[in-house]
């Protein structure tokens, strides 16, 4: 994957902070590798999976956000989403989006919004022909039930 220079400006120091916090030494290599893929502009199939947990973490924890501003934060999130994890997290977005597109037209009886757990939501809509329901955490948003006719 090709990163641009901007995001090489970004992504370099919190790739240090971040392998410099790791105890275990086989995991800091891995970072450092990153931290050079980076720095060269391009980030090999073996090294993604590193590099989407970092960004992950980063945007996350709103720590981008703090140091580098809203501009930084949407430089990375589509760099995110060009990783293997964005590219499923986008794909299953797209999927739900596609079913609910279905309740065009339906009566909208209620919307409901559970809490789950940490990061763990449910999200119920009833119309006038069907039932649907998400679940919403940190591994996407997913379609979990759809009940016709009730």
């Amino acid at each position: 994957m090709r990163i641009e220079a901007v995001e090489q400006e970004l992504l370099a120091p919190e790739i240090m902070i971040l392998a410099k916090s790791l105890p275990d030494p086989e995991s800091r290599e891995k970072y450092l590798a990153l931290h050079e893929a980076v720095r060269d502009g391009e980030v090999g199939e073996g090294l993604l999976g590193h590099l989407g947990t970092l960004l992950e973490i980063s945007l996350e924890s709103g720590r981008v956000r703090h140091f580098y501003g809203a501009d930084g934060e949407q430089t990375l999130v589509k760099l995110f989403r060009r990783t293997p994890t964005g590219k499923a997290l986008s794909g299953a977005a797209h999927d739900v989006s596609e079913s609910l597109a279905g309740l065009q037209g339906q009566v909208l009886e209620e919307v409901k919004v559970s809490a789950l757990g940490p990061s763990s939501y449910s999200v119920t809509i009833d119309t006038d022909r069907c039932q649907l329901t998400m679940r919403i955490d940190r591994g996407g948003v997913r379609l979990e039930n759809v009940a016709v006719g009730i």
